[in-house]
């Protein structure tokens, strides 16, 4: 079984984070499939669990610091899932993760956003995340 990365590790609580948000499943049997499609989170397991555990914990905080930041006439819910999901883990890791830099968070952010939305989302994420650094 090959290592698994911080960023790979990211990228699965980001599929836990998006699959919560279109079915509120049950996570645990979320978190079962993942480690059936993707062995290697076992590696990652405790980081993935606290996250996706903490962003559905503090989800509504979330929401509002994320809607504190968005431009007049935008609402959380009008997002796509996609960057809900992307800007949820985000501000997680900057206001929970202290072994995170914020930086990092976002840069990370970034990089899954590039991978699943559209050319002009990975951008708008980065502003919006860049604008929850400079308050914290």
């Amino acid at each position: 079984m090959k290592k698994q990365t911080r960023s790979e590790a990211r990228e699965a609580i980001f599929t836990q984070v998006f699959q919560f948000e279109t079915q509120r499943e049950n996570m645990e049997e979320a978190r079962e499939a993942l480690l059936n499609e993707i062995p290697e989170c076992e590696q990652n397991l405790g980081y993935i669990t606290e996250v996706t555990d903490g962003i559905l914990e503090h989800e509504e905080e979330l929401t509002e610091e994320i809607s504190k930041h968005l431009k007049n006439g935008w609402t959380f819910k009008r997002l796509s899932k996609v960057a809900r999901a992307i800007l949820l883990l985000g501000v997680y890791e900057m206001k929970y993760c202290d072994d995170v830099p914020p930086k990092v968070a976002i840069n990370e952010a970034v990089e899954i956003a590039k991978k699943y939305c559209d050319e002009k989302e990975p951008s708008f994420i980065n502003g919006v995340l860049g604008s929850v650094m400079r308050e914290l």
